[in-house]
């Protein structure tokens, strides 16, 4: 434990304090401009970082009292051509009567000593944060982390596209893993933070958690009978729910999606991808879901293919430190694995 002046005192967080760090999402909400938006973990805090490979948390602690959280996962993934350890940066929340005394920092640089004491270095540390989430974004950049040219956006297709699959898609089982690995691989070559997979990685991701195996993949199949499009589909409301208030009206929603946390499709396969998408909306339907939601580089070829009432309800800004910020000629598109998020 990391005691500070003014009685905080910073420790890495256990089970035992899930009530308390839903309690402290709850009451520090982000401020999206027009809008304040709070993410609804429960029942487990702690459920949103198991498909990540290797995640901590830290929180911020006045007497007794959660003020504060940040987490980390570290991950090796290319970046500028070269495969580095990064450790990417998330889920940073003060209580609002105790913003601007630098606890989030403090939090970052005691999540970061957790790797160099175990002797696991790292090559930078990154974040992804929404355009609009103005705060973080410009604290980040007054620390000296700089914004880098190139965007993601985390796109929603309502399920309720009125729609039906042209084409049904057919349940992959785990003698397909070879077609599977191809298609992703093929799909996301020589993207930013796109890791190459093997059926051993595959696998690995699959296996962390319960909610997502192969039970949760679907693919559509060509003339040969090959798999021409795959997608991995998870329920997002097993791990958050996301809560908006208008600040004008004082109006309130709740949502929730089906993520596609994966997905490939053969050269020339944007349309079949597609009409996965049409199909998993309606697996999304069924499990009372309101969206379908997917990450994409603005520039994707797919882009022109989605539903017309596709949006991007999120715009993701990309900060690195410690690395010169590349020219948008001189890096690739930017993957956004869901499990990051």
């Amino acid at each position: 434990m990391c005691s500070l002046r003014r009685g905080f005192s910073i420790r890495e967080a256990t089970a035992a304090d899930n009530e308390a760090l839903l309690e402290l999402e709850r009451s520090s909400p982000l401020d999206l401009g027009d809008a304040e938006v709070v993410l609804d973990r429960s029942p487990d805090y702690f459920a949103c970082l198991s498909l990540q490979e290797d995640a901590r948390v830290m929180v911020a602690e006045e007497g007794g009292r959660l003020v504060g959280v940040c987490s980390a996962a570290r991950h090796c993934a290319p970046l500028l051509g070269k495969s580095q350890a990064l450790l990417y940066i998330q889920k940073g929340r003060v209580l609002p009567e105790f913003q601007r005394r630098r606890i989030s920092s403090v939090l970052i640089w005691a999540l970061m000593e957790s790797w160099r004491t175990r002797r696991m270095p790292f090559d930078s540390a990154y974040w992804l944060i929404a355009a609009d989430n103005r705060t973080p974004l410009a604290a980040v950049q007054r620390s000296g982390v700089p914004l880098w040219p190139k965007k993601v956006h985390l796109v929603d297709v309502d399920a309720e596209t009125g729609r039906r699959p042209e084409v049904p898609a057919v349940r992959i089982e785990p003698d397909r893993a070879q077609e599977v690995v191809a298609l992703l691989n093929r799909t996301h070559a020589g993207k930013e933070l796109f890791a190459p997979y093997s059926e051993e990685r595959l696998q690995a991701r699959l296996g962390r958690i319960p909610e997502y195996g192969w039970q949760n993949w679907w693919g559509i199949e060509g003339r040969a009978g090959r798999l021409v499009a795959v997608a991995g589909l998870l329920d997002l409301d097993r791990w958050w729910r996301i809560k908006r208030r208008l600040k004008a009206s004082g109006e309130e929603t709740t949502s929730s999606a089906a993520g596609v946390f994966d997905f490939g499709y053969a050269e020339g396969g944007e349309q079949q991808l597609v009409e996965l998408l049409y199909d998993l909306l309606g697996v999304a339907a069924s499990w009372g879901r309101d969206h379908l939601s997917i990450c994409l580089d603005p520039e994707d070829g797919l882009y022109p293919f989605l539903p017309a009432g596709a949006r991007a309800s999120v715009i993701m800004r990309f900060l690195a430190a410690g690395i010169p910020v590349p020219s948008a000629s001189e890096m690739g598109p930017i993957y956004l694995d869901p499990a990051y998020l």
